[in-house]
């Protein structure tokens, strides 16, 4: 799934950051990667995905990131595309569905910014990324509703945790 989702950001994105708890998960991964791409393990361990966002922020060189999962294959370049423009300016741009729900782990940020706001949320306990972007203080939220321009389906936030889940989207 990490091949899919690098094959998605290709001519969108400068740099990608593969982020991994530590040796042992890059010895798993490695692998099944078509070519070489960067690693950067958690600093911070037993804090799950926002240690490893922290690890990317603290190399990545661009003045503006995109943070995804793994597990989402279906990225949309044409989104995160979007994304990038509607966080010019901004200290982030973060996709919200209708019920509120926020896509922190598909979205834009500015990076020294959201640095900070993820290193502040980890001093305080908070260990969801969710949490960091309280310390924002600029974030453009996207309703999910203007995505579909790009994604009408909006399989861009399809999440697969197992298998099974494949078979069900239309690839």
């Amino acid at each position: 799934m990490i091949c899919r989702v690098r094959g998605s950001l290709t001519g969108v994105v400068d740099e990608i950051i593969i982020s991994v708890r530590d040796k042992h998960q890059r010895d798993v991964v490695f692998p099944y990667l078509k070519e070489k791409m960067p690693f950067v393990y958690d600093e911070v361990s037993s804090i799950g995905p926002i240690a490893g966002v922290q690890s990317c922020l603290k190399v990545a060189k661009g003045e503006y990131v995109t943070i995804l999962a793994c597990d989402m294959p279906f990225i949309n370049s044409d989104v995160i595309d979007y994304l990038f423009e509607v966080a010019e300016g901004h200290d982030a741009a973060i996709p919200v569905r209708e019920n509120g729900y926020i896509e922190p782990l598909h979205a834009v940020y500015r990076r020294e910014p959201m640095l900070q706001a993820v290193k502040e949320s980890i001093s305080r306990g908070k260990k969801r990324i969710s949490a960091s972007i309280g310390y924002l203080k600029d974030v453009v939220y996207v309703p999910v509703g203007q995505l579909r321009t790009f994604d009408p389906d909006l399989k861009t936030f399809i999440n697969v945790n197992k298998a099974e889940d494949m078979p069900t989207v239309d690839r």
